[in-house]
């Protein structure tokens, strides 16, 4: 190279060093720091052993803890931090020098590099023996994988456990958002599609950039099923941050809203972006979740007959309209305003849902009343939201009725069309728990949430954050259940 060409050459190893940051494309980098092609697969096992898994933790939102990038960022696997870029200028380059580490992945590809050497890992032996790293970053599944859930597996200190019934992190205030996330991962088809991503990377790739959504969920529900994890347990941090980030702040790590609130708001918006994102009007969260219903609206006249006033239903008013939904909400009638403290309301479930048969009028204004019956054919999958109250008005005390149910229902009284029997099972049912606080208007009360699920073999666990208990399925009506999810048998 003569003279006249080497202050440009100089020039441009400056500007890659500095813009490493924002790639890792091997032109990057001065000539001095690519020396990958040179290494030994003796040299890729040099540093293997000061790899200390216990420290790992990928449920994080991955930004560089110097600088709070979230472009081309590394975790060093020996103290569990992440930071970005491979320059010399870069923090992931100091954090090596100055801590004598010297093992990281790339978060985003899952390649694995020595610093400040700066060659990557390559040979079949290295990348074997960190196998187990790349399957608890990110969770892969082949056919036969989802077709044999749920199974036992075993954490990094040999402890069992059962795949996807495992416990979330209550970062600060968001049990609301974990119950919501285990009954939704627990629908199996929708379950089987998300987890299916981690070999369709076309799709995935496509989501990672059209819906972040779903591209997040999906990665919450791939960790949720693995066998791969290090502790019997995963936090929704990351995908807690992304919906707080885009809702601005409706749903939060930090303050709770209502498991109803938060799983209306995600089925609308998963199903939105989805089907836009793979170009079809149905997507696996329609097919299965949502139904049509049949809503019959009358108008109310009042009139004065010997000095009272009478209400008539005009019937020649009547209009028929078809609406869709997700979830069907079930009306507790109100507690009496005198009533025994030491006795609690009950009443039937199949009395709540006779609010769909037809027949029963619902009172939506002083001029109007409706009357609800669904429409057959009715979905694989039926939400109910008992109403309790925790919707209005911010109210956490609640309606604390008691909702007697069998595990079995028949839905065909109140389905229009149906010329048997349609028999739904309970598959899981998201109940609240209630502590009152010290303040006579209950504004210091606070409702924690926990959920139930039916396991495959008819058995019955019950999840709080990361307690973990068995339960008997007979018992469940004692509980103030709020959100059930029903399963056609």
């Amino acid at each position: 190279m003569n003279g006249n060409d080497s202050t440009p050459l100089l020039k441009k190893q400056k500007v890659a060093a500095h813009e490493d940051s924002q790639s890792d494309a091997e032109f990057d980098f001065p000539e001095y720091m690519t020396s990958n092609v040179n290494h030994s697969a003796q040299q890729d096992t040099l540093y293997l052993d000061t790899i200390h898994r216990p420290l790992l933790d990928f449920d994080f939102e991955k930004v560089c803890s110097v600088t709070l990038s979230n472009t081309n960022v590394y975790c060093c696997l020996v103290c569990g931090k992440y930071f970005s870029g491979r320059s010399r200028t870069s923090p992931s380059y100091t954090h090596s020098l100055e801590n004598n580490h010297h093992v990281f992945i790339n978060l985003h590809n899952e390649k694995y590099y020595v610093l400040p050497e700066n060659y990557e890992i390559t040979s079949y032996s290295a990348l074997k023996s960190l196998r187990d790293i790349n399957n608890f970053l990110n969770p892969k599944y082949t056919k036969s994988d989802i077709e044999n859930l749920p199974v036992t597996a075993r954490d990094l200190d040999h402890k069992s456990y059962d795949v996807g019934y495992v416990g979330l992190n209550n970062i600060s205030a968001n049990d609301y958002s974990n119950v919501v996330i285990q009954a939704l991962s627990h629908i199996v088809p929708i379950r089987n599609w998300y987890l299916s991503l981690s070999h369709r990377q076309d799709l995935n790739a496509r989501l990672e950039s059209m819906s972040p959504l779903n591209y997040n969920f999906g990665i919450l529900v791939r960790k949720l099923w693995s066998k791969y994890l290090y502790r019997n347990h995963v936090s929704p941090h990351e995908f807690l941050q992304y919906l707080s980030s885009t809702t601005k702040n409706q749903f939060s790590i930090t303050r709770q809203s209502t498991p109803k609130k938060l799983l209306v708001w995600l089925l609308n918006n998963l199903h939105l972006q989805l089907s836009k994102s793979i170009k079809k009007s149905s997507t696996v969260l329609s097919d299965n979740l949502r139904g049509r219903i049949k809503v019959t609206s009358m108008e109310v006249h009042t009139k004065e007959v010997n000095d009272k006033v009478e209400f008539e239903t005009d019937e020649n008013s009547a209009k028929e309209s078809v609406s869709s939904f997700w979830v069907l909400t079930l009306d507790l009638i109100s507690s009496p305003l005198f009533m025994d403290v030491t006795k609690i309301q009950e009443v039937a479930l199949t009395k709540l849902l006779q609010k769909y048969d037809g027949k029963q009028t619902s009172q939506v204004s002083s001029s109007e009343l409706r009357t609800y019956k669904l429409i057959a054919p009715l979905p694989r999958y039926l939400i109910f939201h008992i109403d309790r109250g925790l919707e209005k008005d911010g109210s956490t005390r609640g309606n604390p009725t008691v909702v007697q149910f069998s595990t079995t229902i028949d839905m065909a009284p109140y389905t229009e069309g149906a010329d048997q029997s349609l028999n739904y099972k309970l598959l899981s049912t998201i109940k609240r728990q209630s502590t009152e606080g010290v303040k006579l208007d209950h504004s210091d009360d606070k409702n924690n949430w926990a959920i139930s699920l039916r396991r495959t073999d008819d058995s019955w666990v019950c999840i709080k954050d990361l307690e973990f208990n068995a339960c008997e399925g007979g018992l469940l009506f004692l509980e103030e259940n709020y959100l059930q999810i029903w399963e056609r048998c």
